[in-house]
């Protein structure tokens, strides 16, 4: 076995290590979950109903409820590894719940795959297209990631079934014609199940049925996988370790699960999340559970194949060189090593301008890069009294640099649509003539559901005779209020955890972050479901997100404090995330307030959209409430753009500067 052999066999080996590591930690973190659920009448119905009480304590007393935790963990653990992961008594009464996941899991994946094969696609385009370095395909291309981004999953569901379902005979809701016998189980995918038994029939109805939400879920998917691959190529880390790998796709995962679970409940489609959300709904402990065990053995395998496949993936591109110039077009930021520049520029003066070219970044500064490298070049200037007295002058230029580029044309836009929602949050009293008791549960008015815009409701009423305007401005400062909250608990606990990690050796921030993956393993959507029936006293949603938002500011602060040198490039650096990071809680706060987990007497545009879902005959009952959260998402997430984009040239001569 030669070196580069022993290499790999230790990081499949690190890779595998760490596939077990997560599994057992997935299952010490769901036990709570198990060990609360058993004694919570709300998760754990096991006779049906909590009416036959006697019945039901002899059924707790039979599963072992009464005994110390660490028994029933020791238990817990034995029926995972053993497969016996008990009975279903509500979902699908009788049927053992690990055959349940068997039957579900393969129409999730069927939903996923062809979606994410057509993402990974829609970035390898992108890749190429910004081998141009054009500024207008940029511009294009960060404009049409921010408006996938921004369109919220069960938004776009809604509309297009509105659209096609009024307008032609084209399925919009189910898997298939629930006339239509299933087919007979031999791969657990249905459409090749239907295919392999000779049922085409069977199979185009599940493919036309597929069709919608394929086509909804490929539009949403493509512009995460570009954003995030972006994000990733743009922080230029010196090394990318098994934490970098594995906080990479545990954000894809997180990211995933709630397209898949509001996907599938904006279509009726019976798949993981949608048993998911029903096991809790219902009550059935047991199904949760082994939702629970599901998500972790995902988990654990996406965390082995996501360090796997980066050393399959050097060892590919040393053989074949020509094809993974896809991946690595010449737009991208690719650290150099300083030797390597040093040596490729000739000692003559007069030949140095072909070479010098070479290495210049497309940003406008060619000049300013070239009379870097030359000034570098010359014999005497390289004394340490100069160096700092540029490097003091270099930060001066920096902020005034930064503060007069921050007036890019995506930064103005985002600025104005949330100065906007400011100002509509702020005056909120002014803007409407209702008070938050007239548009909310249990105050409900004497008016007619569904009413059409007159004078006194100018964008017309919900199911329950609300005012949609003044649902739509009250809602605007629950979500400002809400927002701040969020960002100041994942920032303010994150940036401490960040801060550590970047600033001491490279073990504590490996250490940090790995410790921040755990929080990573089980969503944070599905544990945020779970959350409300779970402890009797409800915990603010607020707050809950704060605290799933603490990973991701901890490894932002983390890459800034390793890749800045002065406070001022560090905060620079982490407040261009944080309009990314409030657009992406305001989302999920509204994805929760439409599967109906959130408090109704607080004013949500998701609730809203949840109202008039069923209705397709009432477009503005959803129509408004669906287009201003858009535009709530779509100005914070442009501005992350814009910030961006104003201070992405200066971070790259800083690094070059840096490394000279």
């Amino acid at each position: 076995m030669n070196e580069s052999q022993k290499k790999i066999f230790i990081k499949i080996s690190i890779s595998f290590a760490c596939g077990i590591c997560v599994l057992f930690i997935g299952l010490i973190l769901s036990f709570p979950v198990y060990y609360l659920g058993m004694r919570n009448p709300h998760l754990n119905k096991i006779p049906g109903s909590v009416i036959d009480i006697a019945r039901y304590q002899a059924e707790l007393i039979r599963l072992g409820v009464s005994d110390p935790w660490f028994i029933q963990l020791a238990r817990y653990f034995g029926r995972f590894f053993t497969g016996d992961w008990s009975l279903s008594f509500i979902i699908n009464e009788g049927t053992p719940a690990i055959e349940l996941m068997r039957d579900i899991v393969p129409n999730t994946i069927g939903l996923v795959l062809l979606p994410m094969i057509i993402g990974i696609g829609g970035v390898m385009l992108v890749r190429i297209l910004e081998r141009k370095n054009n500024k207008i395909i940029d511009i294009v291309i960060k404009m049409l990631t921010a408006i996938g981004l921004a369109t919220p999953i069960f938004l776009f569901g809604t509309m297009m079934q509105l659209v096609i379902g009024l307008n032609t005979d084209f399925p919009v809701l189910y898997r298939k014609t629930p006339s239509l016998p299933n087919p007979p189980y031999i791969t657990g995918f249905d459409t090749f199940d239907s295919i392999i038994s000779g049922n085409w029939d069977l199979a185009f109805d599940f493919i036309l049925h597929s069709l919608l939400p394929w086509f909804i879920l490929s539009l949403l998917i493509t512009p995460l996988f570009i954003k995030l691959t972006r994000n990733r190529i743009e922080t230029r880390k010196k090394d990318v370790s098994f934490t970098s790998n594995s906080f990479f796709i545990a954000k894809i995962f997180g990211y995933l699960f709630p397209m898949i679970l509001l996907l599938e409940l904006t279509f009726v489609l019976t798949g993981f999340g949608y048993y998911f959300y029903m096991s809790v709904v219902m009550g059935d402990i047991f199904v949760i559970v082994s939702c629970l065990f599901t998500i972790i053995i995902f988990f654990a395998f996406a965390i082995f194949f996501s360090n796997i496949i980066p050393t399959c993936y050097t060892l590919l591109r040393k053989k074949v060189p020509k094809f993974f110039k896809l991946f690595h077009p010449k737009g991208d930021l690719q650290p150099t090593k300083p030797e390597q520049v040093i040596e490729k520029i000739p000692n003559k003066r007069s030949n140095a301008k072909s070479e010098i070219k070479s290495y210049e970044y497309q940003e406008n500064n060619k000049n300013k890069f070239s009379r870097l490298l030359k000034f570098y070049l010359i014999p005497g200037w390289r004394h340490p009294e100069f160096e700092a007295i540029e490097y003091k002058n270099r930060n001066i230029k920096s902020k005034r640099r930064f503060s007069k580029e921050l007036l890019t044309p995506l930064t103005i836009a985002g600025i104005m649509i949330i100065l906007s929602i400011i100002f509509m949050g702020i005056y909120a009293p002014w803007l409407t003539p209702f008070t938050i008791d007239n548009i909310t549960p249990p105050d409900f008015l004497p008016e007619t559901p569904y009413l059409r815009p007159s004078p006194e409701h100018p964008l017309g009423t919900t199911a329950y005779g609300f005012d949609i305007l003044g649902r739509l401005i009250w809602g605007t400062r629950g979500a400002l209020i809400f927002s701040i909250i969020v960002v100041l608990i994942g920032l303010g606990i994150g940036s401490q955890f960040g801060f550590l990690a970047g600033r001491f050796h490279r073990y504590v921030y490996h250490g940090i972050i790995g410790s921040m993956i755990i929080f990573l393993i089980i969503p944070g959507f599905a544990l945020l479901i779970v959350f409300n029936p779970l402890f009797p006293v409800n915990l603010p949603i607020s707050f809950s997100i704060g605290i799933l938002l603490i990973p991701i500011f901890s490894v932002i602060v983390a890459d800034a404090v390793r890749k800045e040198k002065s406070g001022f490039n560090i905060i620079r650096s982490v407040i261009k995330y944080i309009p990314l990071e409030i657009a992406f809680a305001i989302l999920l706060y509204q994805s929760l307030g439409f599967i109906g987990v959130t408090d109704e007497r607080i004013p949500q545009l998701g609730v809203d959209i949840n109202y008039g879902r069923g209705m397709f005959t009432h477009f503005e009952s959803k129509f408004w409430p669906g287009l201003y959260l858009f535009l709530i998402l779509f100005g914070f997430i442009i501005l992350h753009e814009g910030l961006k984009t104003s201070t992405r040239h200066i971070e790259i001569k800083a690094e070059q500067f840096h490394a000279l």
